[in-house]
């Protein structure tokens, strides 16, 4: 069953490239959230696909995490983000939580990659399976998270009003 857009992401808690426990809920309060799930680190649409999020991060408005999972083993995993120069952790999924983003292997043939951005509210807000060019998909994934509301429009207005204060001085 894959996720609809509009409703909340499916969370996850999972261990990390970067030696330490990663949670959705975590990372979606402070940023925007592009999750991409792969099966085969070494497949080669995987690798561009890994390459180009990590050349395309830096041309989004404001704070955005990606977050990549795999069922693939951390070794693997620490391998693949070494060897790509990739600045973004890479999760291991040892619960098949990515069926819950509609992630799906197949008995026979390779595992459609997924992708998805999450908002800071943890609503899914943009989706594709199978997510065979990221490319294709960047000036999508690019206006969606421009429309994302900025990290401060939650806050309450006396908040903010002490943040502009502040930032006056």
């Amino acid at each position: 069953m894959r996720p609809t857009i509009g409703e909340t992401a499916p969370n996850f808690d999972l261990t990390s490239t970067e030696d330490c426990l990663l949670m959705l809920r975590d990372e979606a309060a402070r940023a925007a959230v592009i999750v991409y799930c792969f099966g085969d680190p070494a497949a080669v649409g995987v690798r561009q696909a890994l390459q180009e999020l990590a050349a395309r991060i830096d041309s989004l408005p404001g704070p955005v995490e990606i977050l990549t999972v795999s069922p693939a083993t951390i070794d693997q995993l620490k391998a693949l983000q070494t060897e790509l120069q990739l600045p973004f952790p890479l999760l291991r999924d040892d619960r098949d939580l990515m069926a819950a983003y509609g992630f799906e292997v197949p008995e026979e043939g390779v595992a459609s990659p997924v992708l998805a951005v999450v908002d800071r509210q943890q609503r899914l807000v943009w989706y594709r399976c199978p997510a065979e060019d990221v490319g294709a998909a960047w000036p999508e994934i690019a206006a969606c998270i421009k429309r994302m509301a900025p990290p401060t429009s939650n806050y309450p207005r006396t908040v903010v009003n002490r943040l502009v204060a502040r930032r006056e001085r």
